[in-house]
Order: C-alpha cells, then structure tokens, then sequence
C-alpha cells in the first residue's frame, strides 16, 4: 500500500517475497526469491497488517485480508472512514 501514513514498530523478522508467477509461463531463473525485514505496524496486529522493507524509513504496509473491503485499522491509514 503506497502513500499511507503510518509509524514503524519493532522488527518481527524476515519477509520473503516468491517471484511473480501472474502469467504461469515464467522461467524459474528469471527471478529470484527475495527477503526484506518485516515490522509491526504501531496500533494494528501484524495478523492485520506488516510493514517490509530493506529499513523502517523503507518499509511499506502490506494488509491481508480476504474480500474486497480493508480491515477498518487498515482503512484508517489510507484516509478512509
């Protein structure tokens, strides 16, 4: 989630990111898998939401959920009700 305001907590551990595999067709060798560090979000559980980056200042929020509605803590960092 770009553009959303919102305070880096502590450092939860390594987040790992598999290559993109949108199309079905990609060579394995394409693109590597890559990890960055995962962060608690200040005033959401990281069941909600995280924080990854290569640093806190680097970091953006990525929210799981299923649907198509944020989780209301969610929701609030992007300006919404």
């Amino acid at each position: 989630m770009a553009n959303v305001d919102f305070t880096v907590g502590k450092k939860l551990g390594i987040a790992t990111k598999p290559p993109c595999d949108d199309t079905g067709g990609r060579d394995k060798s394409e693109e590597p898998v890559t990890t960055e560090t995962a962060y608690e979000v200040d005033g959401i559980s990281p069941e909600v939401a995280i924080a990854i980056g290569a640093t806190p200042e680097e970091a953006t929020v990525f929210a799981a959920y299923s649907g198509s509605e944020l989780p209301p803590e969610v929701e609030k960092l992007t300006g919404g009700s």
